[in-house]
């Protein structure tokens, strides 16, 4: 089963509270150019998943290149500010795995509230790729996307991860981390990442392929837990589609 850390409260207050808030799309340009002025990183440009697509989002995602600014600078940067605030570094920065969390005032004003941004360590191209959130008009949420994709990987003997990218199941040996390449090894012959970003995309795409039901296996069953199940597909020519077909010219 393929897991993804999604938001997630990292700071509390002193009685248990979350300490921050969800952000407003209006809001979230705004705050991450004020990230760019205490930072002098480029920013704005390596939103992942979902923020700033949907009307509000949990957290600020946002990709940093580690050959540009490593963990440990990037701590040290915003503890400066923190500390010139009058604050303590340790109320308001947290490092984990590949990222630093950072509590951080919508539109640079506390008076508006936090929110947290997840600076996430990596290559941000593939990144915004291997991390896409989807669209508005989805019904599924990134995570499902990457279910989805993780399950027609299996069915044809490799291995999806949204950090490693495309490998060997047997040898863990790379095949791509190229977002076209993928999509067509995954999709079909001529299919592009654009294909992939989200699941009905991705669905519309495998829907009329003979190994279809083997394809989304494992994404069936783990999509019903959560409560957002696949829609049925019945293939056409199969001896469901007959007793379909069959069930329809009778009426």
């Amino acid at each position: 089963m393929i897991q993804i850390n999604e938001g997630g409260n990292v700071f509390k207050n002193a009685d248990g509270t979350p300490a921050t808030q969800r952000i407003n799309r209006a809001d979230v340009d705004p705050t991450i150019m004020w990230l760019e002025s205490v930072t002098n990183l480029d920013l704005l440009g390596n939103k992942l998943g979902t923020t700033g697509i949907k009307d509000s989002s949990g957290d600020l995602d946002i990709a940093v290149d580690p050959s540009v600014i490593s963990k440990d600078q990037l701590v040290q940067i915003l503890s400066q500010w923190v500390i010139a605030s009058g604050e303590d570094p340790k109320e308001w920065i947290r490092k984990s795995g590949d990222s630093v969390h950072f509590k951080t005032p919508i539109r640079g004003r506390t008076k508006l509230g936090f929110v947290q941004t997840d600076f996430m360590f990596g290559e941000p191209q593939w990144m915004k790729f291997a991390m896409h959130g989807g669209s508005t008009e989805s019904n599924y949420k990134g995570v499902d996307r990457q279910i989805l994709l993780a399950s027609i990987a299996k069915a044809n003997g490799l291995k999806w991860s949204y950090k490693a990218g495309l490998t060997s199941r047997t040898t863990g040996d790379l095949i791509s981390k190229d977002p076209d390449r993928i999509a067509e090894i995954l999709l079909g012959p001529g299919s592009t990442a654009k294909d992939t970003h989200t699941v009905e995309g991705i669905l519309a795409k495998i829907k009329h392929l003979p190994n279809y039901n083997e394809l989304v296996a494992d994404a069936k069953e783990q999509l019903a837990a959560a409560g957002r199940p696949l829609p049925e597909s019945i293939q056409e020519g199969t001896a469901v589609w007959f007793k379909k077909m069959q069930s329809i010219l009778v009426k």
